[in-house]
């Protein structure tokens, strides 16, 4: 009995510290790796803070670009596309915005950055399945 309590309780451990743990992708867009999170995990249905940090090829994070979150759910059957954008300010060492998912399902994610002094524009994109 004592056994049966024990492992139930070191299960609801592990679930519940599966579900603290924010979402995070780690993507690489040109020379830069692209670090996203999102607060919950997995995302829900409504507001979801997005934290990006930005590195370059040396690993020096970048402080002074331009970052916006772009994300989106395709067309279905009796709905339409949905396309947002959020402009993230930068903060203590991060860019933060929030995405407002409007409904349950896949969505589409994609940041895209330019860090001067160049102009080119960088994308890092990942899907999150919103709950």
């Amino acid at each position: 009995m004592k056994k049966l309590i024990l492992s139930m309780a070191l299960m609801l451990i592990l679930a519940v510290s599966a579900f603290a743990a924010p979402f995070e992708v780690t993507k690489q867009a040109g020379d830069f790796t692209v670090i996203s999170s999102l607060d919950k995990n997995p995302p829900v249905k409504g507001k979801n803070a997005v934290s990006v940090v930005i590195k370059d090829k040396g690993g020096k994070a970048v402080q002074d670009g331009k970052v916006a979150v772009y994300y989106s759910m395709p067309a279905m059957p009796g709905m339409p596309a949905m396309d947002y954008k959020a402009m993230a300010e930068f903060k203590n060492g991060v860019y933060s915005a929030v995405l407002d998912l409007s409904m349950t399902g896949p969505w589409n994610v994609e940041v895209r950055f330019v860090a001067p002094p160049s102009k080119t524009m960088n994308k890092a994109a990942f899907t999150v399945d919103v709950r």
